[in-house]
């Protein structure tokens, strides 16, 4: 049964759990609910992920979304945070439609576990960055068209219609779209390379940086990123990556 453009799953420490959003509406916190929903919408809106909307053409297929919310608490179990995210329903996408490849490399634990054990013989720095929001710096490499979604404001012009009847352009790879890993490992493979790394074509999660005064070597699991090399080339890595991400 396919599941409504509505649906959302909230997440937190107690067991209880809501899965749609109508319900959510109904709860006492519903305002923070809602504002957590606009400061995602935004935050979407500043890095570019939505393109235009437009009428939904009779052969387009736009893909749905849900909402996840999480309450984030501190240690005394009181909350401190109300956060909201989109998600695509990837599971609506067509192959070889609005998709093409979805593998991306990652490192394995025997790579990691080497890593280690390089950085404790030769007495190596390590060091661990993880990248926030890491899928939409990922461009779309096909026409990918999603409902509007919930607290979206329709521009002025598409206001004489049903809201069913647009559909949304997405730029960048949103969470929950099937290819939206490999595009992130794309964006952050080019611009490594573009950085003077070479990438290992036998473990392509890794990336290396030589220089006369040591070396970087970049480990990729997802949106992690573990750095192992000599004090001064592992400044100038984190410094060029936190200039990008």
């Amino acid at each position: 049964m396919q599941k409504s453009p509505e649906e959302v799953h909230i997440e937190q420490e107690a067991p209880k759990r809501h899965r749609y959003l109508k319900i959510v509406r109904s709860q006492n916190d519903w305002p923070k609910w809602k504002e957590a929903i606009q400061a995602e919408l935004n935050s979407l809106t500043k890095r570019e992920v939505f393109g235009p909307v437009v009428q939904t053409l009779e052969d387009v297929k736009p893909v749905g979304y849900k909402w996840v919310f999480v309450r984030k608490r501190n240690e005394n179990n009181e909350i401190i945070r109300y956060k909201a995210r989109l998600v695509a329903q990837g599971f609506s996408q067509r192959p070889g439609i609005d998709y093409e490849e979805t593998y991306f490399p990652v490192m394995d634990a025997i790579t990691f576990r080497f890593l280690i054990s390089l950085a404790v013989s030769e007495g190596l720095d390590m060091r661990l960055m993880n990248v926030i929001t890491a899928y939409l710096y990922g461009s779309m490499d096909n026409d990918i068209y999603m409902k509007i979604p919930e607290g979206f404001k329709l521009p002025d012009a598409n206001n004489t219609k049903p809201r069913s009847m647009y559909s949304i352009k997405l730029q960048r790879s949103l969470y929950g779209l099937k290819q939206s890993g490999r595009m992130w490992y794309n964006h952050l493979s080019k611009y490594l390379l573009k950085e003077g790394n070479v990438n290992n074509p036998i473990c392509p999660c890794i990336f290396i940086k030589k220089s006369e005064t040591g070396f970087a070597i970049i480990a990729v699991y997802v949106d992690d990123l573990n750095l192992v090399g000599t004090p001064e080339e592992l400044t100038r890595t984190t410094n060029y990556l936190k200039k990008e991400f």
